[in-house]
């Protein structure tokens, strides 16, 4: 585990909560006298990488060689350049236009993001065993031997190098494409797809020859002076060997040697954010999750819906049961009838009184507006670039729509209730419960908050 949970409080997760970053343990306790003992490995690796980040405060960024490592997601089973929420490509081909606005040396940039997928990928859905992939370097065994000082631990389980994974049969292949002092490289897949019980059982589970090799090229041939894992999440920092507090066995510590490693994760996901940072010593970089939008409704659905706005302009004449038939008939096809309590197939709605109708359909109507107010992610978020007014105000609907007591804050739904002389709690109660009149009541004030909102954001 390497860390006592109170350890881990202590020393890890309070000192994060400041700012810390790179909880690397070079000194362990005596158990019977308490005195502090030093460990010169891992006083080495702390001294090693603090050295390293302060030569990015001192160095030029025309000097800068950047390593931006992209993954496939999720991990090893997406396209290459594919991270959760996050469109990977243009996010990258925004940073390399800003780097370069900044005096790094990004070389000639392709003219588009297309044509930056095509120089590193060749081919837009391109997977990690795709032929297409750019080959940046072919590293020999004799080099990556004397350069990976770890390579012969990894023949237990791989065999001897080059190995299958990442390699033509003779040299190790290093997948990506270098602009100027920027190398995009794509990391190599975790090497237990087919058998992932593999990596919980083994005793001496650990990453294949291609992916040391990968890590190995970034330090020791690129140069890199940073590395800039993008988007949530490649295979690093989930590497074999302990969960905090790295010896110097554990792959995650010995792939990343002394690299400052910055790392774009999704802002939803501050749990896996928290391995990277205490397994892999990465320093994170939140980016937001696209703007959430209402689910819509959609074929039989929408349907549905038509069919509960004809019920309620004709629910009092001739016509009134004949459309419920029609509401009940559609809802069972929409397999509404798992959630709603819905008449038998033979009944006739004729025999129903008013009262009853109205309350199979507010009842049909409150589950498709339930289903309709559901929240989908729009798109994928891009780096650098804001989001458009109605993004904008699919995120600012949700934010308004919830009370905080905390700030004296009451949310616009129960303002525009109260106008109405009605309790916003009450009319969610009664419009669950089928209660046609609460129900159309509700989704008028929903349409109100939209309106509200726009008009503020336009």
């Amino acid at each position: 585990l390497g860390l006592h949970p109170v350890q881990v409080a202590l020393q890890v997760a309070l000192p994060e909560l400041d700012g810390a970053i790179e909880p690397i343990i070079f000194a362990g306790r005596d158990g019977v006298t308490g005195r502090s003992i030093p460990q010169a490995d891992r006083i080495d690796v702390l001294s090693a990488r603090a050295l390293k980040w302060a030569g990015l405060s001192r160095k030029k960024n025309a000097d800068k060689k950047v390593a931006v490592t992209v993954f496939s997601f999720p991990p090893d089973k997406g396209n290459v350049g594919t991270a959760a929420y996050l469109n990977v490509f243009g996010s990258i081909f925004e940073c390399l236009k800003t780097m370069k606005k900044e005096g790094y040396s990004v070389g000639e940039l392709p003219e588009s993001v297309e044509a930056l997928v095509d120089d590193v990928l060749h081919e837009k859905e391109a997977r990690l065993a795709a032929p297409t992939l750019n080959v940046e370097y072919k590293m020999s065994v004799k080099e990556y031997s004397e350069l990976t000082p770890y390579a012969k631990d990894l023949e237990e389980n791989w065999g001897p190098p080059p190995g299958q994974l990442n390699s033509d049969g003779q040299n190790l292949l290093i997948f990506g494409k270098t602009f100027g002092n920027v190398f995009i490289g794509v990391q190599p897949s975790f090497g237990y797809e087919g058998d992932p019980m593999r990596l919980l059982y083994a005793k001496s589970a650990s990453p294949h020859h291609g992916f040391a090799a990968y890590y190995t090229y970034v330090e020791k041939v690129f140069g890199a002076d940073a590395v800039l894992h993008f988007g949530t999440h490649g295979s690093l920092e989930f590497m074999p060997g302990k969960q905090v507090g790295m010896a110097g066995t554990c792959y995650p510590d010995r792939l990343i040697q002394s690299i400052p490693n910055l790392y774009y994760y999704a802002a939803n996901n501050p749990s896996e954010a928290t391995i990277a940072k205490r397994r892999s010593y990465a320093s994170t970089i939140s980016y937001l999750t696209p703007p959430a939008e209402n689910a819509g409704l959609y074929k039989g659905l929408k349907e549905l819906g038509e069919l509960v706005g004809s019920y309620q302009g004709l629910r009092d004449g001739g016509r009134g049961p004949t459309i419920v038939n029609s509401i009940v008939a559609t809802a069972r096809q929409c397999n509404l009838d798992k959630d709603v309590n819905l008449p038998s197939e033979d009944a006739d709605s004729a025999e129903l009184t008013l009262e009853e109708r109205d309350g199979i359909v507010g009842k049909v109507y409150s589950k498709i507006m339930e289903i309709e107010s559901r929240l989908l992610p729009c798109g994928l978020h891009t780096v650098g670039v804001p989001p458009t007014a109605e993004e904008a105000i699919a995120t600012l609907v949700n934010i308004a729509s919830v009370d905080r007591p905390e700030d004296g804050i009451e949310s616009l739904p129960r303002t525009i209730a109260r106008s109405r002389g009605r309790d916003i709690e009450d009319i969610y109660r009664r419009s669950d419960a089928g209660d046609l009149a609460d129900a159309t009541l509700r989704q008028e004030i929903v349409e109100a908050v939209r309106v509200s909102v726009r008009a503020s954001v336009e």
